[in-house]
């Protein structure tokens, strides 16, 4: 019985069951959901179609109808950032390569047609050998590959998300200041001009009534200077909600919200046990990625090592068509004389100890920043609650006090009016202070997630190239 009539059959359905096997990435917009929890509890949404795209807006436009609160303002963002819909597209491409690096490289056919003797015709079918054994590997390095560039797309998503509320706290912090600074200039231009009244009918020598003008001048420019960061802020955090033909629509909170008397700390951070360290640092997507660009980088490896002495491999079948029973067969590889594959060794061992280095880097980086970030968090809010319960309510006390001594003509409106104006410091500080407590707990935030960091060397797999007939 001859067992070559069976070779071709049994190939083929070797080719069409390693090729027909699908790669299902997951929900991508749900994974990165989750991943993104410690900034935001919004979920992802990316609208395809243009009745999504439709309902996305329209949500947009009613949530600008009304003063926006911190968790709208990120809503906004994720529906209509761009950049955020950029990224998730990126994932479009990351996925065409994962199915292009799964998928079976493509056989070579080869026909040849003779001019002279019977002018017959011949036709050679080649197709790659290496590629069809090697096939479940390389397609589960290329999903390693897709879940890795997932984590670094989460990464990104979640720098705009925060880069939002930084923005968001700026420019409520920046209205707020500059409600209060004019207010003082009010009270400022009215006191410039009883001193230019009184100093025309000869009741105020010229030093006081220059120096009224000089509190006049300052309070001025200090007017332009808040205008100007309302109007900075304002158009950062414009563009982070992505916000063009709609930007006049933008309602913001009058003030921030008052600082929290209390917050949940530990007593003594660097005795935090063990495990706890642990886990908030494999939560970390930075750390993620890491670990497994190491599992990527061992699975190559065992790769290269079982192909080291095989760079082609590959088979081919050839006939006569005017005659079926002339066929013959071949089978085609590279003698490793040359390069027996130790380079390649070489590289990818050299690859593995550069990303061991790197994963060490990035996890004293994580606990650091960590551990820094939960300092700043403390910090921010120790100094925050002494402004608004120390420093604030001392500088009212004054200018009640005050009050009373010019209700009994003890002082004049000019002592009266230079300590409202000194209460600048007071009121300023106490809103800065609290915008900064608000940017501490968005840094902490953002800290349990890790910013974008090094961009590991090796490149995603190239699929192998198909061996055509004729050799």
């Amino acid at each position: 019985m001859n067992n070559q009539k069976y070779l071709p059959l049994l190939l083929s359905t070797v080719v069409l069951a390693l090729s027909g096997c699908a790669v299902q990435s997951g929900d991508d917009v749900a994974v990165m959901s989750r991943q993104l929890q410690s900034v935001t509890t919004q979920s992802l949404q990316h609208p395809l179609s243009k009745t999504e795209q439709e309902t996305a807006a329209a949500r947009v436009r009613d949530l600008l109808q009304q003063p926006l609160t911190l968790k709208q303002a990120v809503e906004i963002a994720i529906l209509n950032n761009p950049d955020i819909q950029a990224e998730l597209w990126s994932l479009g491409i990351a996925q065409a390569d994962l199915r292009q690096l799964s998928t079976m490289p493509n056989p070579g056919l080869k026909i040849t047609r003779e001019t002279g003797g019977d002018g017959r015709t011949e036709l050679e079918f080649g197709f790659n050998l290496l590629a069809l054994l090697t096939l479940p590997t390389v397609r589960d390095l290329a999903m390693q590959d897709y879940s890795m560039a997932r984590l670094a797309t989460a990464q990104r998503i979640a720098l705009i998300i925060h880069n939002t509320k930084l923005a968001y706290w700026h420019t409520v912090a920046a209205a707020e200041v500059l409600t209060f600074v004019e207010k003082v200039q009010q009270s400022t231009e009215a006191s410039a001009e009883l001193a230019k009244r009184m100093a025309a009918t000869g009741n105020f020598n010229k030093l006081q009534f220059l120096r009224e003008q000089s509190f006049l001048s300052d309070s001025t420019l200090n007017l332009v200077l808040a205008r100007q960061a309302l109007y900075s802020s304002r158009e950062q955090l414009k563009r982070q909600l992505g916000l063009w033909q709609q930007d006049q629509l933008l309602k913001l909170p009058q003030q921030l919200p008052p600082v929290p008397k209390t917050i949940e700390v530990q007593k003594n951070r660097e005795q935090i046990n063990a495990k706890t360290a642990q886990q908030s640092l494999d939560q970390r997507l930075d750390v993620q990625l890491a670990k497994m660009q190491l599992t990527r980088l061992a699975d190559q490896a065992g790769l290269t090592r079982a192909t080291r002495l095989v760079n082609v491999f590959s088979g081919e079948v050839a006939g006569n068509l005017q005659h079926s029973d002339e066929r013959s067969y071949s089978l085609i590889f590279e003698l490793p004389l040359f390069d027996a594959g130790q380079h390649r060794l070489k590289r990818g061992e050299a690859q593995y100890q550069q990303a061991v280095a790197q994963a060490t880097s990035i996890g004293i980086q994580a606990r650091s920043e960590l551990q820094q970030s939960f300092y700043n968090y403390q910090t921010q809010h120790d100094i925050a609650l002494h402004y608004q319960q120390t420093i604030l309510p001392l500088a009212q006390q004054i200018a009640e006090e005050n009050q009373l001594l010019y209700n009994g003509m003890f002082i004049s409106v000019f002592e009266l009016l230079a300590d409202a104006r000194s209460q600048i410091g007071a009121v300023t500080g106490t809103i800065n202070a609290n915008r900064d407590f608000l940017i501490a707990t968005a840094e902490l935030e953002m800290a349990q997630i890790g910013t974008p960091g090094t961009d590991f060397p090796a490149p995603l797999l190239q699929p192998t190239k198909s061996s055509a007939g004729g050799h």
